[in-house]
């Protein structure tokens, strides 16, 4: 039931990762309602809302920066209140309040629960920091609105969490000080809100978890519970992530070449090819064995896309082991590789490692692994001129108004041709042009 206070605005800025989006979701979902409607102008905003991340040093950097910025906003409306959720938020808590005197609070990543009791004492004055509270995770995952919001408006595709912290404790990972260890929401819940999406317009739902395919809880595994998402009416695909190398097992690869709403791609991060480093990493797993897992995926879906992420500039990674990441590229041939620099985060044991690398070294590793990447996936998706592919349309392209965007079963990006199919529709094409990062396409004949 809504409450009966007048109708106000909120904007949430999202940093991060598909996590922090999903949050931001759910907090809108909340202050639905509290009688919040969103706003994608800050300047209109009673609320404003920023989501943090503080998994890599530069997405911190923007939050403070903006921050910055929106003590003009503050200045000209002083009813306007800000508050600073997430990761950063957990990490650093009372002293975001000390360093930046526009923000009225800031709230932890279990702490979103509690955003109408909390702005309740903003409105009372009050500064707040509560970032200490240990919430039972199972429980406040649950919550489901009487309406699922999409939080911009009416939407395609939506993220839905089934897991939430992680229990590796990957060396450079800040996530199990921000996020907590990890636990598995109750099936039937998760359904439930896969369900409630569906009903609300959405065609295809990506699962979340820090190790998504980790889960298990009423003795529903990951496996199982896939099943039980593919037989929802109406959901025409079902994508996850992030899955970690050493639960992807045969009986989830099979799984893509036996449920007809698992789409055929495969996001499997592998961080570095060098061994070395990954025991540094404390990753667990040996570039031989992670190849194997690739090998078992494309036994099952010889035409599956396969992306993964890649850290570069580790400390203590030599030339030697950087080559041997160079190698591992070129052995397993990515359809797209997410690569980023290393980042010391707080807390966390690579921080205090010998061998911390200049950042030159490592711009000049990052430029150099994306340049062996970009002929790769030119020479993979030219490879698909003429082929059939499925396409979820999502609206027009925007750089051509007379063609249609979608994406691929694999999650290529497609600009269909001479198409008049509305959003949602599944649409049959022939891929009749390749760049780098699109397809192009014309509606196959009925």
């Amino acid at each position: 039931m809504k409450s009966t206070l007048p109708q106000r605005k909120v904007h949430i800025a999202t940093f991060g990762c598909q996590m922090n989006e999903y949050d931001s979701d759910k907090m809108l979902e909340i202050l639905n309602q509290e009688n919040y409607q969103y706003t994608d102008e800050a300047g209109e905003a009673d609320l404003i809302l920023l989501n943090t991340c503080s998994v890599r040093d530069k997405a911190e950097q923007k939050v403070y920066s903006l921050l910055g910025r929106l003590r003009k906003l503050k200045q000209a409306n002083p009813k306007l209140k800000i508050g600073v959720g997430g990761c950063v938020a957990q990490q650093e808590g009372q002293q975001i309040l000390a360093r930046e005197r526009s923000v009225d609070l800031v709230f932890g990543t279990d702490n979103l629960f509690e955003l109408p009791e909390l702005l309740a004492e903003v409105a009372q004055g009050e500064r707040i920091a509560r970032t200490n509270r240990v919430a039972p995770r199972q429980k406040v995952r649950n919550f489901i609105p009487e309406e699922v919001s999409l939080s911009k408006g009416a939407n395609l595709k939506a993220h839905l969490a089934i897991t939430k912290g992680c229990n590796n404790f990957c060396s450079f990972c800040i996530v199990p000080m921000t996020r907590g260890l990890e636990v598995s929401r109750e099936p039937e819940n998760i359904l439930q809100e896969a369900r409630n999406l569906v009903a609300q317009g959405v065609r295809e739902i990506c699962l979340l978890g820090q190790n998504v395919n980790s889960y298990k809880a009423n003795g529903v595994d990951f496996v199982e519970l896939l099943r039980r998402m593919d037989k929802i009416e109406g959901l025409q695909r079902i994508r996850f992530t992030s899955p970690h190398p050493k639960d992807f097992r045969e009986e989830l690869a099979e799984e893509f070449a036996e449920l007809p709403s698992l789409c055929e791609q495969l996001h499997l991060p592998l961080q570095s090819g060098s061994d070395r480093v990954l025991r540094r990493m404390r990753r667990w797993y040996t570039l031989e064995k992670y190849l194997e897992k690739v090998a078992l995926y494309r036994r099952y879906v010889p035409q599956g896309t396969l992306s993964t992420d890649m850290i570069v500039g580790f400390p203590g990674e030599t030339e030697e082991d950087f080559e041997q990441t160079l190698q591992a590229i070129q052995t397993v041939h990515y359809d797209q590789i997410f690569a980023f620099k290393y980042s010391p985060r707080p807390d966390t044991p690579a921080a205090a490692y010998s061998g911390q690398l200049p950042e030159d070294v490592k711009i000049e590793r990052l430029s150099r692994l994306l340049e062996l990447q970009e002929p790769i996936v030119k020479v993979k998706n030219k490879a698909l001129i003429g082929s059939s592919q499925e396409v979820l349309v999502e609206g027009p392209y925007l750089k051509d108004p007379n063609r249609l965007n979608g994406r691929s079963r694999g999650y290529h990006s497609v600009a269909i041709a001479n198409c008049a199919a509305e959003p949602g529709e599944l649409v049959p094409v022939r891929i009749t042009g390749a760049k780098t990062y699109l397809l192009e396409a014309e509606p196959l004949s009925k």
